[in-house]
Order: structure tokens, then C-alpha cells, then sequence
């Protein structure tokens, strides 16, 4: 079960650093070469795990560029576990239903709610 499974993971385990903590491809400027000239949007960052930062570049979402885009920026930084790094983007995925239904009630938002309770029956009924 999801739960098992995350008492059973060391990925919370890694050290902590400074994140930008809504790191996507949205947040990134580009000149006309495609080269970065800047990072936008730092509202969400804090002192978070590790892995943090990597968890929408390893995403394979039309918003993202793809997971082989994310493991070689992860390659880059060189001291990062890539298998740790795409395990923690698996589990964040997995609950964040939850984390948007949380959201919702928190800033009372009933469309986070109803989204985060459909894509929980949809996960949950896949038939």
C-alpha cells in the first residue's frame, strides 16, 4: 500500500538544502537560442530535501520537457542520487491528490477539492 511504502522509503532521509520548491520548465527564461537567463518565481522556496527541486523535471507531463531532460540536469549536479531523486518525484506524484485537497480546504478552494477527490477515483476506479 502507499502508506507501507512511504514508512518504508529513506528518500526523506537525505539532507536538506535551500529550494525553489516549483522548479518546472514555467519558471525558466530562455533567450532566442534557448540558452537560461533567469529563474523566476521563488514565492514557494524554503529549506527542503534534496530532491525537491527535481521533481517536475522528472515529470513527463505536456507542461515539462521529460524525464530524460530532468536525470541529465541531475547528472550535472553529479552528487545527487538519480534513482533516490526519481523515487521521491514517484511519491510525491502518487500523493498529491491529497496535497491539493489539503490546499483546497486550506484556502478554501472547492475546485482543489473536487480535483484532487476526482483524480483520487480515477487512480482508484481505473475501469
Amino acid at each position: 500500500s502507499f502508506m507501507e511504502r512511504l514508512n518504508a522509503t529513506t528518500v526523506f532521509e537525505g539532507k536538506k538544502c535551500l529550494c525553489h520548491n516549483d522548479f518546472s520548465c514555467n519558471h525558466l527564461l530562455l533567450d532566442g537560442n534557448n540558452r537560461l537567463t533567469g529563474i523566476i518565481d521563488f514565492g514557494d522556496s524554503g529549506i527542503i530535501d534534496e530532491y525537491c527541486d527535481f521533481i517536475y523535471l522528472l515529470e513527463d507531463s505536456e507542461e515539462e520537457i521529460g524525464t530524460n531532460f530532468g536525470e541529465d540536469i541531475l547528472r550535472m549536479y553529479g552528487n545527487i542520487d538519480i534513482e533516490k531523486a526519481k523515487e521521491y518525484q514517484d511519491i510525491v506524484e502518487e500523493y498529491y491528490p491529497i496535497e491539493t485537497i489539503g490546499y483546497g480546504i486550506k484556502n478554501i478552494k472547492q475546485e482543489f477539492i473536487e480535483n484532487g477527490r476526482k483524480e483520487i477515483y480515477k487512480r482508484t476506479y481505473k475501469d
